[in-house]
């Protein structure tokens, strides 16, 4: 199997050392703006080979891959995904965000089923979404994720902005976003790919609620997801240690696609 990998950031890079240790993978691509940060990255990696975005290469790849990994930003996601899809290679899109506009999901997700391409979308950094996904099978009521992270991982979202919020500022909990995920995606998109991911399985963008509060006590993010229907009522807690490189991102996100790949690669799927 072989993979092309966007980006190589925090979750980019983690799953590089991953992939690499997988026998199913014979060889694996990887390609980022930054070519010094991709080249050290892939010193130690035998299985590796970079190549410079939007290069020739880049494209000609993406149609002789097994999967296209996007773990860059929604830009990328939606520049690369429908490439990948028309030319029937299956995508993994940890920028889930960029779902948000439902032109480019319909658009992504016709793609995938006349050329037969799968569109892959790991639960990332909250808990909960299977039993999301089985409740939706039946009536929703209300779906409601409370996030809440520390200054350093909402720090520059354009949310803040629009409120005039100096996170820098706060000495207590606060809640600094509280409105639909459609609204969260946009003003947050760094932060809450994990409302996007929710908002797709049960009851979409305009009638899931996100909360967002900065906490200058925590070091942790965590998300909280409570779902009522008619199947009942259930709430999913976590709290994750954010990534080593980047606070932003929780470092079970890392986890989560790495889990992923893993299943696509070995061909079982358990609590699907």
């Amino acid at each position: 199997m072989r993979i092309l990998i966007i980006g190589c950031g925090s979750i980019g890079s983690i799953l590089s050392e991953a992939i690499n240790d997988m026998p199913e993978v014979d060889k694996f691509y990887i390609t980022d703006v930054s070519s010094t940060y991709a080249q050290h990255l892939i010193d130690d990696l035998s299985k590796a080979e970079y190549l410079e975005q939007d290069s020739r290469d880049v494209y000609e790849i993406i149609s002789k891959v097994d999967l296209v990994v996007e773990a860059a930003s929604q830009e990328a996601a939606i520049k690369y995904a429908p490439l990948a899809l028309e030319n029937g290679v299956d995508v993994m899109v940890m920028s889930v965000g960029a779902f948000a506009d439902d032109r480019f999901r319909d658009k992504c997700f016709n793609l995938a089923k006349k050329h037969h391409s799968r569109i892959y979308v790991p639960s990332g950094a909250i808990s909960g979404t299977d039993g999301l996904h089985a409740a939706a099978s039946s009536n929703l009521t209300e779906v409601h994720l409370t996030t809440r992270k520390g200054p350093d991982g909402l720090r520059n979202a354009p949310g803040l902005a629009l409120r005039n919020i100096d996170v820098d500022s706060l000495v207590e909990a606060t809640v600094v976003f509280d409105g639909s995920a459609r609204e969260a995606v946009d003003q947050f998109p760094k932060n809450l790919n994990v409302a996007a991911t929710i908002s797709i399985l049960g009851v979409g963008f305009e009638q899931t609620r996100v909360t967002i509060i900065c906490d200058p006590s925590t070091e942790r993010n965590s998300h909280t997801l409570a779902v009522k229907g008619e199947f009942g009522e259930m709430v999913s807690e976590i709290k994750n240690m954010p990534s080593p490189s980047n606070p932003a991102t929780s470092y079970l996100a890392a986890l989560s696609a790495t889990a992923a790949i893993r299943r696509i690669v070995g061909n079982v799927w358990i609590g699907i």
